[in-house]
């Protein structure tokens, strides 16, 4: 059906502001990405600004690239710096914002990973808009548009005192009070927050070409009640918010009308106060609609209600995806996961009561105090599972802890790629024995993951030089060598693996968020505590 725009759009003008948005991948998965084109919809229905989506397999633009006036990239996994120096590649933009001269577009980003730590890809951008952003665009293309003669630097001053505006190039770094500066001050910048009071962000565009074809997608929550102290969604979308009940029943009645394919996306979907209303409201239209289809982001054990499950299983769901982190009820207790192996069992068992085929298990290795025993009672509740369970798909999917920025938990070690690879190898193998199947995540991309998350502007020429020499992990170990031998980086470890002092200056501590750095000293203490 190509593609259903759920929008009136307007016509391009002359006179108005040419604005690219860019997702660092393909097309096919840039088109199920929901803060990417929520980006694109605002911009595309202002009455002043041009707007074009632009890919990695972009082959043709509607707006000639040297007319371009801004270009802005959806960042929201670390590895996407690979797919934007691409974009930036392919139209002949210098990847580092001072090479820059008058003329070339502003280059900015938005989303999860720069509004965590955005130093290690900093230089790359003219500005940075911090937390959610969809709803400061208007203010700053409009500050773009009407300072359109003045110079980019001139701009990008006027640009930095909108709250939630990060301008690198205006700060410096002190290396020896391990701090970014600004007219020789310690610089911030507080990062906004929405507060999604009467708006519903869903899907504007349906379309076949792409992983969820032709789905409606419904933020239902953003951020998580639950703050577990690794998760960087509990505290970098802090404070929870739910989007009203009538509203998304309202969005939902006019998708269907181009559509028989819902989803409810949010980190904690089963969470929000009328999760088992919205299930019943799509439960009743399935008996109008027997082809309407409902599937969710993800699932908390204690958020599978009786109305959840049944809905799902009447609209095409049978698997569910759902994280356990640790077999260990002790270790949960450390990592603020408030779930007990009891409480999970009863939900697995109310799943396949109610028609599911299976369910995929999510865990976490190398926690902050695990300990052997804590891999042991992970292999133990997996037995103790599946016999509970016979003839219902039991598997596993496993990744190592990465300490993230703003949790509890950002200033806790890592643990090294070889322990790891043993621990993994020990659940291999136990995990065979009971016949459950496991995959596990590549250790050595969860050492990437950690020292981009944790790391500071010195891995910029890095990164760059990772890119230029392929992006595989080949790139980055061979990088790390020749920066270690140049003396540019002297031990990548110290970054990504060692555990940080509450003291500590981190790359990211410039960013003020609704908790301060000492309130998260005083969480992970509190959890620490624990055991």
């Amino acid at each position: 059906m190509g593609e259903v725009f759920l929008y009136d759009r307007k016509p391009f003008s002359n006179d108005n502001l040419n604005v690219w948005i860019a997702f660092p991948a393909v097309s096919n998965l840039g088109m199920s990405a929901l803060g990417f084109l929520t980006v694109f919809e605002t911009m595309d229905k202002d009455e002043n600004i041009n707007a074009e989506r632009i890919f990695t397999d972009t082959t043709t633009t509607q707006i000639d690239a040297r007319k371009v006036d801004l270009l802005g990239f959806s960042f929201s996994f670390e590895l996407d710096f690979l797919g934007i120096f691409k974009i930036l590649e392919k139209f002949h933009i210098p990847f580092n914002s001072k090479d820059r001269e008058e003329g070339c577009p502003l280059i900015y980003a938005g989303g999860p990973v720069v509004s965590s730590n955005p130093e290690p890809f900093a230089q790359i951008f003219d500005y940075i808009e911090l937390g959610d952003a969809e709803n400061k665009s208007k203010e700053i293309t409009d500050t773009i548009r009407m300072n359109k003669g003045k110079s980019r630097k001139e701009i990008l001053e006027i640009l930095s005192k909108i709250e939630g505006v990060y301008v690198p190039s205006l700060t410096k770094f002190d290396s020896e009070k391990g701090m970014l500066t600004l007219d020789g001050k310690p610089y911030t910048v507080r990062k906004w927050t929405d507060s999604l009071c009467g708006k519903c962000v869903t899907t504007p565009i349906l379309t076949e070409n792409t992983f969820f074809k032709n789905t409606f997608i419904v933020e239902v929550a953003r951020g998580c009640p639950q703050r577990c102290g690794f998760c960087n969604t509990s505290f970098l979308n802090n404070p929870y918010r739910t989007c009203d009940k009538t509203l998304i029943i309202s969005k939902i009645e006019n998708a269907l009308n181009y559509t028989h394919k819902i989803a409810f996306l949010g980190a904690a979907v089963g969470a929000h106060p009328y999760i088992d209303e919205l299930c019943d409201y799509v439960y009743n239209k399935a008996e109008e609609i027997p082809d309407l289809e409902l599937s969710v982001s993800s699932l908390r054990a204690d958020g599978v209600s009786d109305s959840v499950a049944r809905t799902l299983v009447r609209c095409g769901q049978k698997h569910a995806t759902l994280a356990l982190e640790t077999g260990s009820d002790s270790l949960r207790k450390v990592i603020n996961k408030n779930i007990t192996n009891e409480l999970f069992k009863n939900t697995v068992k109310k799943l396949r009561e109610y028609g599911f085929k299976g369910v995929k298990i999510y865990g976490m290795i190398g926690l902050p105090t695990e300990t052997q025993e804590d891999i042991q009672a992970l292999v133990d509740f997996a037995r103790e599972l599946k016999s509970e369970n016979k003839s219902f798909d039991i598997s596993f999917g496993f990744s190592s802890f990465v300490p993230k920025a703003h949790t509890p938990f950002q200033f806790m070690k890592k643990e090294n790629s070889k322990s790891l690879e043993k621990k993994f190898d020990f659940l291999q193998k136990e995990m065979r024995k009971i016949g459950v199947k496991i995959s596990i995540s590549p250790v050595k991309w969860d050492y990437v993951q950690a020292l981009l998350s944790r790391g500071g502007r010195e891995l910029f020429d890095y990164i760059v030089e990772v890119y230029n020499s392929g992006g595989n992990i080949g790139a980055f170990k061979s990088a790390m060598k020749d920066f270690i031998k140049q003396g540019k980086i002297s031990d990548f470890d110290k970054i990504a693996l060692e555990k940080r002092d509450f003291e500590t200056i981190n790359p990211w501590d410039f960013i003020l968020q609704k908790k301060s750095k000492e309130q998260i000293v005083k969480e992970c203490k509190l959890l620490l505590a624990r055991r």
